[in-house]
């Protein structure tokens, strides 16, 4: 972290650049500009050029490109670009789309809009939900894959992606689409676009336009793509198949365990398991466990392919609104309004309670459910619910889920609005920029079907209100009505934006190459987080996020100034140098410089590079996030103190301790071995910036007409990666991390200590390719060939300061992200290539998606390196065919194939906890499906 003692230095240096370059601009005369090429500027620099002449690594996406190769949302958009590991959203999260380039993690990645900055999604990682921007608006997709902390400031480690609207329209054009899957079951998708607007800038002077879009997918059920969870192929992987042999947790009808003098009996059982598990007026979700020991045995047991969601239901709604006013001479004033919200329903098994299931969020306690002989509702009771032989009126402790209200629904609503005033133009020889801007975002979980407060249940079948096993009588129904969350938000968060920012560029003098360009810029912003999880959370607890009672908030304001030379030494060489300062009000001050070249030493060949340093600043969340929240570890492990083992590293290797100082304690083996242990995680005020370097070194090359190749080098080196320090680390590690299991004063474990932590380091380099050949014929029309590849050689990440290198290119997480890139794989090779034909009004396009082969995640024993179930996940490859006919000048229909060849997704054993068996970071689990678009102009 930089002393504030030292902030008032980057700001005096780039004064000073500014005003130098001011004063040296006022003495240059005037020169006159070639207007039969228009110059503009692109993502990465602030001086207008030629497209041509730029030296960074820049490459552009035109929309009709994104819909030629079948991408339907902004989602698709961003798991398709080859310089990212964009995971494919699916499952039932409702954090929408982040970008994620290099794999550095979606923080990392600077995303804007018309080249200025949105609202975060506000919560989770602090990055831009690309789901929020217009996708009917946009006109092109810049993406920069270089660092550019040296214009842009903080975030833009891994690179920038720019989403370019449209500069005016005149007309009005309605567009409707929809992707049928050729399964039936869901995952359809329907999209409305309208497109409108009037005023000729040229003539008229002003135009203004409005594109509306609202889209729609349908919930998809892991029962309705039975391949997906077959039972042979999750056996293949190392996974358990669904068997009768097993003892039944929360189910319906209730099951049991007799308790005497206080404790389990090991005795379990089920009133309606002679019946086969079938209780009147309830839903048949459960089977009979065929299990015979005493523990266990007697039992129903969820029939897991019943509600398990592999996609969610998912709505959107867009609105763009753009006016611009011609004005002076050669000025344009335009504003910007930007309206979204995005709905996702979530479906998850119906809310368990019982001792296997939390019954308070903010400790992650549990407790046995008890029902006594005094309850009606008691098996050979007065309330009809059968005798069970054996049983002699002892407490019974239960495990109940409640199947009779029916699949329990989370509702995720996230909102997002933009507003920018800009104006630019030219003053007194200066191309000038002037904005100001408002982002909003906000985000409310909530319960939306079928969602009760857990002490309330305890107490209904405890006081003989709630029938655990069978249908409710009017009292219960009336009861559980009364204790119902449904349509409360148990977690609420805003961000809001506010900024400015202005830019001034010129040419001074003429050199051998051209005119010596200068820019010099700065912007301000104030960003504001706040958090409300409400106590609900605490009630409910079932697929609860969040700190109930804890509203964090924070906020910090930004200012920076940047300046930027571009001088074209000779002909063939043009070296640009930038610079940039900025002051944090809650850390400091930082400051990162950057310098490109461009060198053309014959017409076919361009050789370009860019050296700079970037930053990141932690993030609001980060620093003032939830301070404390306790939450069961990700994944199950043994107590090293308790539950010791020789390899501590692996989940059930260990034995109940014989430890005398611990023999009063009566631990039970189900709470220390092979559990989910209580860990800490959350906020840290003291974190500091991360720091990086980039360097490109790259080659465009021309050698025919109509082909271009471009190749780049690119290498990124990182420091105090900020992170959660993951669950393998900490047990592959215990003596480096006993400091972080926290114990009460008998031994027993409080949490082990996750907060968010300066790391270690990550280095990372590889190469992107990108050809391009387009040949047009005499009476066949004009053919073209496209790829866009990325090569990534090196992923070597540190868990914290001073530990091992460790390359993951090819296998799971990138490592000095932490827990926080979970099924975040990087790949050796990925790329998009595309042949299309055009013939007269009919075009056609076929795009092959490509990711090669990676190791699988491989969490258990068995699935380790030389073990029978490790798996390594084969090359995947998607064909996405699309055409186009223009019927008349003004409609337009196109029809196509996603997935042409009906590739299933490669088996993974990622979420075998879950009994899914696919990949689901690189591809959706829908199958081939129809795509059918028209356009309407008037």
């Amino acid at each position: 972290m930089t002393n504030h003692r030292t902030a008032a230095r980057p700001r005096l240096i780039l004064t000073t650049i500014a005003v130098a370059a001011m004063m040296l601009a006022q003495q240059a005369s005037a020169q006159n500009q070639d207007t039969s090429t228009q110059r503009v500027e692109v993502t990465g620099s602030s001086i207008k050029r030629l497209a041509t002449e730029n030296a960074l690594p820049l490459t552009t996406y035109k929309a009709e490109e994104l819909t030629n190769q079948g991408l339907t949302t902004m989602s698709e958009v961003a798991v398709a670009l080859t310089v990212a590991a964009t995971n494919e959203p699916v499952g039932g999260g409702g954090g929408g789309t982040m970008i994620n380039m290099r794999g550095l993690n979606t923080n990392r990645t600077l995303v804007l809009l018309n080249g200025r900055r949105l609202a975060n999604e506000a919560l989770g990682a602090s990055s831009v939900n690309v789901d929020v921007i217009p996708m009917a608006a946009i006109e092109r997709v810049e993406v920069l894959r270089d660092g550019a902390s040296a214009l842009y400031g903080t975030d833009a480690i891994a690179g920038v992606v720019n989403f370019i609207t449209r500069r005016s329209v005149q007309d009005v054009t309605l567009h409707a689409s929809t992707v049928q899957p050729e399964q039936s079951g869901g995952g359809d998708q329907k999209r409305v676009t309208i497109v409108a607007g009037k005023g000729d800038l040229a003539t008229d002077g002003w135009n203004v336009y409005t594109a509306f879009s609202a889209q729609r997918r349908e919930s998809l059920l892991q029962r309705d793509r039975p391949q997906i969870w077959d039972a042979d192929k999750l056996a293949s992987l190392g996974g358990t198949p669904f068997t009768s042999n097993t003892s039944g947790g929360s189910a319906s009808p209730a099951n049991f365990t007799i308790y005497r003098n206080g404790r389990p009996a090991g005795i379990t059982g089920n009133p309606y398991f002679a019946s086969g598990c079938v209780a009147p007026g309830l839903p048949q979700t459960t089977v009979p466990s065929t299990r015979t020991n005493a523990n266990g045995a007697n039992t129903c047991i969820l029939d897991p392919g019943i509600y398990p969601q592999l996609l969610p239901e998912n709505q959107q709604v867009t609105l763009f609104t753009k006016a611009s006013l011609a004005h002076g001479e050669g000025k344009m004033l335009t504003v910007e309004l930007n309206l979204s919200r995005s709905y996702i329903d979530a479906i998850s098994p119906p809310q368990p309670f019982g001792a296997n299931t939390d019954y308070d969020r903010l400790t992650a306690s549990r407790r046995p459910l008890m029902i006594t002989k005094a309850s009606p509702w008691y098996p050979g009771g007065s309330g009809g619910v059968p005798a069970v032989a054996g049983l002699n009126g002892e407490d019974l402790a239960l495990t109940w889920m409640l199947d009779e209200l029916g699949a329990a629904k989370l509702h995720d609503v996230q909102t997002n609005h933009r507003l920018v005033v800009a104006d630019e133009g030219q003053v007194k020889g200066w191309d000038y920029r002037v904005g100001a801007s408002y982002g909003y975002s906000h985000r409310d979980s909530g319960f939306k079907e079928n969602f009760v407060r857990t002490p309330a249940v305890y107490e209904g079948v405890a006081k003989g209100i709630l029938n655990p096993f069978g249908a409710q009588d009017q009292a219960g129904r009336d009861y559980l009505a009364s204790i119902s969350a449904d349509g409360q938000n148990f977690r609420e968060a805003d961000v809001r934006y506010y900024g400015a920012d202005f830019n001034l560029s010129r040419t001074l003098m003429d050199l051998p190459g051209g005119a010596l360009g200068i820019a010099v810029g700065g912007d301000w912003h104030r960003e504001t987080f706040e958090e409300n999880a409400t106590m609900i959370g605490d009630e409910v607890v079932w697929r609860v996020s969040g700190s109930p009672g804890n509203n964090p908030s924070g906020q910090r304001r930004v200012s920076g100034l940047y300046a930027e030379l571009d001088a074209p030494v000779t002909k063939d060489l043009n070296l640009n140098f930038a610079v940039r300062g900025d002051h944090f009000s809650d850390f400091g001050s930082t400051f990162n410089p950057k310098a490109s070249f461009r060198y053309r030493p014959f017409k076919a060949l361009m050789v370009r590079g860019t050296v700079s340093t970037g930053f990141r600043a932690p993030t609001l969340p980060e620093l003032y996030g939830t301070p404390r929240t306790l939450t069961p570890s990700t994944s199950s492990w043994d107590d090293p103190l308790l539950c010791p083992s020789a390899t501590p590293n692996v989940a059930g290797s260990g034995t109940l301790t014989t430890d005398p100082r611990y023999a009063g304690l009566g631990l039970d083996p189900e709470r220390v071995c092979n559990t989910r242990l209580t860990t800490l995680v959350g906020a840290n005020p003291d974190l500091e910036p991360e720091k990086s370097k980039t360097y490109t070194v790259g080659f465009v090359i021309e050698p025919v007409k109509n082909f271009v190749a471009t190749i780049d080098f690119w290498k990124i080196d990182m420091k105090k990666t900020i992170a959660q320090i993951n669950e393998d680390s900490i047990f592959d590690n215990l003596d480096r991390y006993q400091d972080l299991f926290v114990r009460n004063a008998d031994g027993t474990l409080q949490y082990i200590t996750k907060t968010r932590l300066n790391m270690g380091g990550l280095k990372t380099q590889g190469i992107d390719l990108s050809l391009n050949y387009m040949v047009s014929t005499r009476n066949w029309g004009r053919f073209g060939f496209a790829l866009d590849g990325t090569y990534t050689d090196k992923y070597e990440g540190q868990n914290d300061e001073g530990s091992p290198w460790v390359d993951s290119v090819g296998r799971i997480g990138a490592l000095a992200t932490g827990s926080t890139s979970a099924n975040t794989y990087i790949f050796k090779w990925k790329h998009t290539a595309r042949v299309n034909w055009s013939y007269g009004p009919f075009f056609a396009q076929l795009t092959q998606q490509y990711s090669s082969t990676y190791e699988d995640t491989n969490a258990l024993p068995t699935q380790q390196p030389g073990q029978p179930f490790y798996n390594v996940i084969a090359p995947y490859r998607v064909y996405n065919l699309s055409t186009t006919y223009k019927v008349t000048p003004k409609f337009k229909l196109g029809v196509g194939v996603n997935n042409l060849f009906d590739h299933d997704p490669p088996l993974s054993n990622q979420r075998l906890s879950s009994r899914v068996v696919f990949a689901q970071n690189i591809a959706k689990p829908i199958g081939r499906a129809f795509t059918v678009r028209a356009d309407y102009t008037f």
